[in-house]
């Protein structure tokens, strides 16, 4: 993680601490996104016999219980977690 800080501060030198931050976790999300692709993208890969099955798996949830429309997306939960850690930093 070192490694990526500095290769980013050389990169861009006139960032400051918390736009070089953001720039690691923005270059971490792409590679974790990378090696992981999201359930969407997954599925627009699966053959439609293989999505049949899939989709008699999954988990409905209890009777009466309140479900979401739609799943959270993954890539939501990282721009999330980028947005608190620089506004946490910018409050210290």
């Amino acid at each position: 993680m070192l490694n990526m800080k500095e290769y980013f501060q050389k990169k861009y030198p006139k960032d400051n601490e918390d736009e070089i931050m953001v720039r690691v976790l923005d270059h971490m999300k792409s590679q974790f996104f990378n090696t992981f692709p999201s359930k969407t993208s997954r599925e627009d890969a699966m053959s439609s016999s293989s999505q049949g099955s899939m989709g008699s798996n999954m988990f409905e949830g209890l009777a009466g219980e309140s479900q979401p429309d739609t799943e959270p997306v993954l890539e939501d939960f990282w721009d999330a977690m980028i947005q608190a850690m620089t506004k946490g930093k910018s409050q210290q």
